[in-house]
């Protein structure tokens, strides 16, 4: 079910669709350039965004994925264009959310977002439904600012708190300053959990969390 969430420009938050698939690869990639272009190598921006065969063809039943798209009668010219999303779930083993590597504009940015998580790939309390994890949030550079960050992190947590996890913890690198304000405006703060991404040119990130 779609819920509009106020802003800048009102944002209409709904589940992801297959047909989804080609603006969210889009999205990904506009947002690791404008994000990562100082972070990363422009040349592993390059390989880990580039198009690729054999895509998904949809929303994996391993998480929940949601867009953001911008409502009717706003001053758009495509007031229905999807403009940002989010994928949530269970909490993951560091090594292997690090090897499936889903990728946000803070959370977890990572290798081809089309494999899943193995068998066994849980933390003890993302099992037990304890612990949820923002896999993902990205947002159309062009679309910062705008509330469609706030929209689908709202809905994230409501997502978590309505399936019964108590707590949510995210990824983020260390030296995304403008992801790191955003989580913290959020309720997030950093757990003191670290990690380094050396696909990623050995970047740091750090987890962020709060309860739910």
């Amino acid at each position: 079910m779609a819920r509009t969430y106020p802003g800048t420009v009102p944002i209409e938050i709904r589940p992801a669709s297959a047909d989804d698939e080609p603006i969210i690869s889009q999205i990904r990639r506009e947002t690791w350039l404008a994000a990562y272009a100082q972070i990363i190598d422009p040349e592993i921006i390059e390989q880990v965004t580039a198009p690729r065969d054999g895509a998904s063809a949809g929303p994996r039943p391993d998480r929940t994925s949601l867009v953001a798209v911008a409502s009717p009668g706003t001053a758009l010219a495509d007031p229905r264009v999807v403009v940002g999303y989010t994928f949530f779930g269970p909490e993951r083993s560091v090594a292997a959310a690090a090897s499936v590597g889903s990728a946000g504009s803070g959370p977890r940015p990572g290798g081809p977002p089309t494999v899943g998580p193995k068998p066994g790939a849980l933390t003890p309390a993302g099992r037990a439904g304890a612990t949820g994890e923002v896999y993902a949030l990205y947002v159309a550079p062009a679309h910062w600012s705008t509330g469609a960050g706030r929209a689908l992190t709202d809905a994230a947590l409501d997502g978590l708190r309505a399936t019964g996890y108590r707590r949510v913890v995210l990824w983020t690198l260390t030296e995304n300053a403008r992801a790191r304000r955003f989580y913290a405006r959020a309720g997030f703060a950093p757990d003191g959990a670290t990690n380094i991404l050396t696909a990623l040119g050995d970047v740091e990130e750090l987890r962020y969390a709060r309860d739910l």
